[in-house]
């Protein structure tokens, strides 16, 4: 009769037990749909005008924006790793590979600061060991089209690219040829029509 007694006793435990583990993982569900996410902008104004900049100054390039320093460095987990963890380039400049050429940082006030500092060399240090070029401006003045040319030198259009652009312009030759002929055959008839009414 006690042995009965003691397993209903146990029983009634494991199940207090079980019922408080879904209690809490329902309070943990219950939380995380409770979480509320609103999109962001990706860019400042200042940074945006730079993108465009860079989109401008250099085509044949690849212009990427906000990318994570750890997917332009390889670190080994550890002491490596958490100087570049949490940390992004403004802009990254790749060739048409893809190839990481060289990462700009545009430092604005806030860059002035003692902390902001040490986070500024901690990145330069990274990028300078692993052979990528790191290019600081300041958010004011933003640097030229002409400035950033200067660093960066003129890709050659591919031949692939050659043949789209001179297709494009083969096509509006041949509609301005079109509307031409249109509007001469069009002047044509204009005599035509008077010497008729005239008769």
């Amino acid at each position: 009769m006690l042995k009965a007694f003691g397993l209903i006793i146990l029983g009634l435990i494991v199940l207090a037990v079980i019922a408080a583990v879904a209690s809490k993982k329902n309070k943990a569900t219950d939380a995380k749909i409770g979480y509320e996410y609103k999109s962001k902008v990706l860019l400042t104004p200042n940074e945006r005008e730079m993108y465009w900049k860079l989109i401008d100054a250099l085509p044949g390039y690849v212009v990427l924006a906000q990318v994570a320093l750890s997917s332009c460095i390889n670190a080994k987990k550890g002491g490596a790793f958490n100087t570049i963890s949490a940390k992004s380039l403004d802009f990254v400049i790749c060739n048409g590979s893809l190839d990481v050429l060289a990462g700009i940082e545009i430092d604005d006030k806030s860059h002035a600061t003692a902390a902001a500092q040490k986070r500024d060399a901690a990145k330069n240090s990274a990028m300078e060991a692993a052979g990528i070029k790191l290019i600081r401006w300041p958010a004011v003045p933003l640097p030229s089209i002409e400035e950033i040319r200067k660093i960066f030198p003129a890709v050659p259009l591919a031949a692939t690219e050659k043949s789209t652009l001179e297709s494009t312009q083969e096509k509006k030759i041949k509609i301005l040829e079109q509307q031409l002929f249109s509007m001469a055959r069009k002047l044509e008839k204009i005599p035509r029509d008077s010497n008729a009414a005239g008769a």
